[in-house]
Formats: structure tokens, C-alpha cells, sequence
């Protein structure tokens, strides 16, 4: 397996496992901060060493190029994640608004 192939399973992995449990969690326990911080924690635990193998791959713009892409994966995720959970959380607050 090369090394594009690893980046983008590990960019694959570090969209889908934070949101998958952020969103789960929120349904089990109801707290969107809760949530939001396993997600968060998630979201750390695969994108930190992710970003210390790529930047120890490579120099230059190949690895400026891949720890850009691992951040703009952080950011996406953590943002979709909290419209997720706020859209969630209104949505259990307000159940009047369900026919």
C-alpha cells in the first residue's frame, strides 16, 4: 500500500469514526458537550499522529500539502459535527415541532 493510499485511508478514518461516535453519543446521553468532546478527543487521537508520520515522510510542499489536508479534515469534521449535534439537540428540546 503506498503512501497516498495510507493519507487518504487515515483522512477517511478521521472524518468518519468522530462523527459516527459523536452523533451516537449525542443520541445515547442527550449532552451535546459530552458529544462534542469525545468527538473532539477522537478526532485528536487519529489526526496528531497522523500529522507527526506524514511530517516525518516528507519535506517541502509534499508535506505542507498533506498536514493542510489533515487539518482542513480536523476542522471539517469538529464544524459538521457541532451543526449535527446542535440541529439534534433542538430538535429534542423542541418536540412539539414533530407531528
Amino acid at each position: 500500500m503506498s503512501y497516498d493510499n495510507i493519507y487518504w485511508l487515515i483522512l477517511s478514518a478521521a472524518f468518519v469514526f468522530p462523527l459516527l461516535l459523536g452523533i451516537l453519543f449525542m443520541i445515547k446521553t442527550k449532552k451535546m458537550l459530552v458529544s462534542f468532546l469525545v468527538s473532539l478527543v477522537i478526532n485528536l487521537a487519529i489526526t496528531v499522529p497522523a500529522c507527526i508520520w506524514w511530517a516525518s515522510l516528507f519535506e517541502g510542499f509534499s508535506r505542507m500539502f498533506g498536514l493542510f489536508g489533515f487539518g482542513v479534515t480536523f476542522g471539517n469534521t469538529e464544524v459538521l459535527l457541532l451543526f449535527a449535534l446542535f440541529i439534534m439537540r433542538k430538535k429534542t428540546i423542541n418536540p412539539e415541532t414533530v407531528q
